[in-house]
């Protein structure tokens, strides 16, 4: 079978324009995040982080001197009370190491700027495992700046609201403190130029020959997670991270909570335009959990145990890419059908540089990931009502096109028991 005879099962056949590519989301032209040390606060931060904090007394003061108010810390005080020893950890040895991140932030950054990965425009920023870190650690007590450009990276909400989310966090820097890896996190935005559109018009999918690749179906206990060697979905939000600062805690929520390293991409990437995506290459898994919204727990440490490639990057590649929101929309019309195969095949059609070094020669021994499949699942079925069978077909036309097959993973979901 061929991209045409599915394309034209989806499409019954109608010959519509191709969708516009303008976007809602306002354009930004601030290219950079100012560093907490270039900015006029830092002699301050310096001052009130640098002594020992050893209570909650003493870290609400400290931060009320920063911010001219307290944080509020309401979730992490109940983790803390309920787990004495918890406690005697985070103010003895997790607190001072989060605090000498934030004061080594001059020595660990050289430039006093952050580039944003802007819209429009493809770009790749590389930080060290420090790096990530550092500004997670900035983030702890909210010294990161608030803007429109990209979504804000601050912990202040989870600190007070997520305790679960505030367990999460502290595992990390637990760990970070005993080991922090000399690697390397990459975060990519992918954009497709608008010369290619063509490709993926009504008429052209109708006539494509391609065969379509490999599809496999995986049912529970499987994860995306556990997909090694693969490229690994992430139902993202438009805007990347979704709601991980705040109360969401669904697929991509939990992915970053799992993997803190990929919460800085909220720091630097802008909206995401039907034509773009953002693959981050080598975030450390440090958590397990178990449940999903409302009852999503922490439920201990993970060892990732996944080869580290050619270029310090641990051999994983997370691919963030945005569905439509099928409750306020008509997911079978033609323009947000040929939409969401775009957005699945700038996901999957990521250029070989990306990858390469993860993506290792045969004889390599330290690796033989190909990156050839794509673990997916039911993107966009959740919250966003997408039907599942739409979604997958959409999906496989995407890979087939991109040369890619695909792993799908139904979590279980009865209304996915018809690709098996």
């Amino acid at each position: 079978m061929s991209v045409r005879k599915v394309t034209a099962a989806l499409l019954g056949n109608w010959f519509n324009t191709f969708p516009s590519s303008t976007e809602a989301a306002q354009k930004v032209n601030v290219d950079a995040i100012v560093l907490p040390h270039a900015t006029e606060k830092w002699k301050v931060i310096e001052e009130h982080l640098r002594p020992e904090i050893k209570t909650f007394e003493q870290l609400s003061e400290a931060t009320a001197n920063i911010h001219n108010t307290p944080m509020q810390l309401m979730a992490l005080q109940r983790v803390l009370d309920r787990h004495s020893e918890e406690s005697k950890t985070f103010f003895h040895y997790t607190l001072p190491f989060i605090q000498n991140l934030v004061l080594t932030i001059p020595e660990t950054f050289k430039e006093k700027e952050l580039k944003i990965l802007k819209m429009d425009h493809p770009g790749m920023l590389r930080l060290s495992c420090r790096q990530c870190a550092c500004l997670n650690a900035a983030a702890f007590f909210n010294l990161l700046p608030h803007g429109e450009m990209c979504l804000e990276l601050s912990f202040a909400f989870i600190l007070n609201k997520q305790p679960e989310k505030v367990k999460c966090l502290l595992h990390y820097f637990r760990r970070l403190r005993t080991s922090l890896p000399d690697r390397y996190v990459e975060i990519h935005r992918n954009v497709l130029p608008e010369t290619k559109l063509t490709v993926f018009s009504a008429a052209a999918l109708l006539n494509n020959e391609t065969p379509l690749a490999k599809f496999e179906v995986k049912g529970r206990p499987h994860t995306i997670e556990d997909a090694e060697g693969c490229m690994q979905a992430d139902f993202a939000n438009e805007w990347i991270g979704g709601g991980v600062l705040r109360a969401g805690c669904v697929q991509e929520e939990i992915l970053f909570m799992e993997k803190p390293e990929c919460l800085i991409a909220l720091l630097v990437c802008n909206v995401m335009k039907t034509n773009e995506s953002i693959t981050i290459v080598g975030a450390e898994r440090f958590s397990t959990h178990t449940g999903y919204g409302n009852s999503f727990r922490w439920a201990g440490d993970f060892v990732d145990k996944q080869p580290v490639d050619r270029k310090q990057r641990l051999s994983n590649v997370i691919v963030g890419y945005d569905a439509l929101d099928a409750k306020n929309c008509n997911q079978f019309s033609e323009e947000n059908m040929l939409r969401e195969i775009i957005k699945a095949y700038v996901a999957v059609a990521i250029p070989d540089e990306t990858t390469r070094g993860v993506k290792a020669e045969e004889k390599d021994a330290k690796t033989r990931y190909k990156f050839d499949t794509f673990a997916t699942g039911n993107w966009g079925c959740g919250a966003f009502g997408g039907d599942i069978p739409l979604k997958a077909m959409l999906q496989w036309i995407a890979c087939s096109l991109a040369g890619k097959h695909i792993r799908y993973f139904d979590f279980g979901d009865r209304n996915a028991a018809g690709l098996k």
